[in-house]
């Protein structure tokens, strides 16, 4: 099926992760082709809404459920696909049919969304990873995004921490696209002047460990493009920033100084009962040869409070980390139990009140550090990525991964600014003028 008799309406909702977004563009892309109105995000009065959901957590699935039930409520007549790793949970049909959706696709089955469109019911392959081959998902031009774009380069882990269920839902099996289709495909989006590629994957760091090759080499090649863009890299485990990663990033100046590295505790202790593979002092090590080379190098991260077990010393060890560390941004979720983990079936769960209440604190602890590393910039000349201007003012983010508000630039354009002082949210900063002669 590649054209329709009649063109609908059809609005596609992300939720989740960078994979999500960047399938979202898949699923947009093929329905555009085919001729179909597309929309990303909620659009009221859509013949066909698509949910590509998420299920990283129980709060992920309880907003499943409220979006589907708010799209049935607004448009009782509208059609209803749930997609995405939500459904791939094993779930009796009864509950999809009492929340109101009238289709329901698995992680393989919604890449192939014009051959279900027309149907209902429910149809997902749980172990569908063992033959996936993400080599076809092309993304040929960004809609969601109109500066930056979201590339998919790998999927599946084959890591084992004990709390994650995500694992089991896009499978345990690395599958890597091929360098070459990965050059073709940053090459057209670059020619489209998308400024910032952003590398993703479920398990970025293992890229092409089924191709013989790996993340470094990928990165040695993407910056050889010609055009005017800058590669940041999205999620990656502290175990894949090896020696020969960080001299690529060292050495190519398309390349962010900014890192997204989950510690997820800074408790050894728990990250040994987590699985993580790595200790809180090894983490702070590849911090510290990241900075080596910048002082000013930008670490991001996410942390779990509330692990089964974890004792206040444990948490206190996880504040004294971000303190030590200088995260720029801390991502802080609650534990929750997830279907099949070992986590789950752990003595000593953690009370709802106790997560919410470290959560709070960490929050806090975290914003102030942040705050203190922004600091740490100001006076420093950057480039931002100009991506709307709202009242006047201008907002994108620089290299270091900072939201900055400007006054000046062209939006879908680098402009390079100087910082001149930290708000709550990131930075104010001035675009810097050029020398003027006086010859």
């Amino acid at each position: 099926m590649n054209r329709i008799d009649k063109a609908l309406r059809i609005s596609v909702i992300t939720q989740g992760c960078k994979l999500n977004q960047y399938e979202s563009e898949m699923i947009i892309e093929m329905l555009e082709n085919a001729g179909h109105i597309v929309y990303s995000g909620e659009d009221q009065g859509a013949d066909v809404y698509i949910i590509n959901s998420c299920a990283v957590t129980s709060e992920a699935e309880r907003k499943v459920r409220q979006t589907v039930r708010h799209l049935r409520k607004m448009n009782p007549d509208s059609k209803i696909i749930l997609s995405g790793c939500y459904v791939q949970i094993p779930r009796v049909e009864e509950e999809y049919k009492n929340l109101g959706v009238d289709l329901v696709l698995g992680n393989s089955e919604k890449k192939q969304i014009l051959k279900y469109l027309s149907d209902t019911g429910t149809y997902f392959n749980i172990g569908y990873w063992e033959e996936d081959d993400i080599s076809f998902e092309i993304v040929e031009n960004s809609v969601t995004e109109r500066s930056r774009a979201f590339i998919k380069v790998e999927d599946g882990c084959d890591n084992s921490c004990t709390y994650c269920v995500i694992r089991s839902l896009r499978g345990t099996k690395t599958r890597s696209k091929p360098i070459e289709v990965v050059v073709k495909e940053v090459q057209k989006l670059v020619n489209k002047k998308h400024r910032e590629i952003v590398i993703t994957g479920l398990n970025l760091g293992k890229y092409g460990k089924d191709l013989g090759t790996n993340l470094a080499e990928l990165l040695r090649n993407l910056s050889k493009i010609d055009g005017e863009f800058r590669i940041r890299l999205s999620s990656i485990n502290p175990e894949d920033i090896t020696d020969e990663l960080i001299d690529v990033i060292k050495s190519e100046e398309r390349i962010c100084n900014h890192l997204h590295i989950p510690i997820q505790s800074g408790s050894s202790t728990v990250l040994r009962r987590m699985g993580r593979g790595y200790t809180a002092e090894q983490f702070i090590d590849k911090v510290n040869k990241l900075r080596a080379f910048d002082p000013l190098f930008s670490i991001t991260t996410d942390i779990m409070v509330g692990f089964p077990g974890e004792t206040e010393k444990e948490f206190t060890e996880t504040l004294e980390v971000v303190e030590k560390v200088q995260f720029s941004k801390v991502h802080t979720f609650r534990y929750s139990q997830r279907p099949n983990t070992p986590a789950s079936r752990l003595e000593n769960q953690i009370p709802g009140n106790i997560k919410k209440e470290r959560a709070d604190i960490l929050i806090k602890h975290s914003e102030s550090v942040a705050n203190e590393y922004k600091k740490k910039l100001v006076g420093k000349n950057v480039v931002i990525l100009v991506e709307g201007i709202q009242n006047g003012i201008y907002y994108g983010y620089d290299e270091y991964y900072i939201p900055h508000e400007s006054n000046g630039g062209s939006i879908g354009e680098f402009s390079k600014v100087v910082i001149c002082s930290v708000t709550q949210e990131g930075v104010v900063s001035k675009v810097v003028q050029k020398q003027v002669s006086n010859d």
